[in-house]
């Protein structure tokens, strides 16, 4: 299976979007390890709450990979899948993005720092136009299967 697809946004803004989220992880792993950090926020509470985050964001992603298994790629797939609806799938129908999205938060309420706030919620907005368009390629894929799925399971939480 092909790793990456095709993007379901213009190209600039999928990549962006993408990028500025690794951007935002990267800078919560530098400034966890010490390593470079221009934190804002010192509070104590904002670092646990941060690092909760963070942990709940890992659990999503890691387990929502598992479950797409090969289906997993960067875009639209141009071969032939099956619809998932196991696992976290069954609660959300995009729980590797609710993953990806608390990441960000994570690294936003850690940091405290003005840049990684306005990537991270660049990134949340691209990462929703994201959705919003691969439910149409889904809709047009899976048909009536689809239409049922997403009527029984919510688009986030």
């Amino acid at each position: 299976m092909k790793i990456i697809g095709k993007p379901t946004i213009n190209p600039f803004f999928f990549y962006s979007g993408k990028i500025s989220s690794y951007l935002t992880w990267v800078y919560l792993i530098l400034s966890l390890v010490n390593c470079f950090d221009l934190s804002i926020v010192s509070l104590p509470i904002a670092k646990n709450a941060a690092f909760v985050i963070l942990l709940s964001g890992l659990l999503f992603s890691i387990l929502s990979m598992f479950n797409l298994g090969k289906s997993t790629s960067l875009g639209l797939p141009e071969e032939k899948t099956v619809l998932k609806k196991s696992g976290l799938y069954k609660i959300s129908r995009n729980p590797m993005y609710i993953g990806f999205n608390l990441l960000t938060i994570s690294s936003i309420i850690y940091t405290g720092n003005l840049y990684i706030l306005l990537l991270g919620l660049y990134s949340i907005i691209i990462y929703h136009l994201i959705i919003v368009n691969e439910e149409k390629f889904l809709e047009s894929r899976f048909g009536a299967e689809y239409s049922e799925y997403k009527a029984e399971v919510r688009r986030y939480l």
